[in-house]
């Protein structure tokens, strides 16, 4: 009875950090599936309504840190301006409360933090500016989903 439950434990922890990863990596694998492009530049989406584009800010380092917090940061002097179909501005939502938080990421040759989210309610094709060029280490802006 004992080695039973043991089993059923090890299984349910197997199977939740399973989960976890999953979650992990496939977050780390959209944040490009929209494409790419370097700064200053600009790219067009086609996106359906009820859609999220997620705009991220990527240099080719991995940025230093520790106990949780990363040292990599969106350059002050970046502007991004995202333009919806009918031609009109589109708000990017920060992220975090209000536009207030920070989610950074790095991997081997690479550091990246989510600019903001676009929630799409029109389908059609949406255009991403990103400019003035900034110091970095080929800076670029990856859209995902």
């Amino acid at each position: 009875m004992t080695a039973a439950l043991i089993a059923i434990g090890v299984i349910a922890f197997l199977a939740i950090d399973g989960y976890i990863i999953y979650r992990v990596f496939k977050s780390r694998r959209t944040a490009d599936d929209h494409g790419m492009f370097m700064i200053p530049g600009e790219t067009s989406v086609t996106l359906p309504a009820g859609d999220r584009l997620k705009i991220s800010y990527q240099e080719e380092y991995t940025a230093s840190g520790g106990e949780g917090a990363i040292d990599f940061y969106v350059p002050k002097e970046l502007e991004i301006e995202v333009t919806g179909p009918s031609g009109e501005p589109v708000e990017l939502k920060g992220p975090g409360f209000r536009g207030t938080g920070q989610s950074a990421g790095t991997g081997r040759g690479w550091s990246r933090t989510l600019v903001g989210t676009v929630n799409v309610s029109e389908p059609g094709e949406y255009t991403v500016k990103a400019g003035p060029a900034v110091d970095g280490v080929e800076p670029k802006i990856l859209l995902g989903k």
